[in-house]
């Protein structure tokens, strides 16, 4: 023992990689799926439901609490939303993705 702490194996380093860059593809895909419903008339809420619950489990994944998930995913919103004309489905979105993601963040794993 000489007292000081253990280095990290190169392994956990590696994991760590792969979960940030899982966590960056879950936000890309997101924000693309955000961006897509303020610009079109219709979308799918389907399609940007997954990429909200893909996005979660990431961040879950990743250590993010319940509270931090539901603020980034706020703020996802407002940044997107921020570059197209203002209207009501802000808000909208806000109350469905606080759900989702709250839903996905608290849903027991199979």
């Amino acid at each position: 023992m000489t007292g000081r702490p253990e280095r990290q194996r190169a392994g956990s380093k590696r994991d760590e990689r792969a979960a940030r860059n899982a966590q960056s593809k879950a936000y890309i895909n997101l924000a693309k799926a955000l961006a897509a419903v303020f610009s079109a008339g219709v979308y799918s809420k389907e399609d940007l439901q997954a990429a909200a619950c893909t996005y979660v489990s990431e961040m879950k994944e990743a250590g993010e609490t319940g509270d931090g998930v539901v603020r980034a995913a706020q703020n996802m919103v407002h940044e997107i939303g921020a570059r197209f004309p203002s209207s009501e489905r802000t808000q909208v979105l806000l109350a469905d993705m606080v759900t989702w993601c709250l839903a996905e963040y608290y849903r027991e794993s199979a």
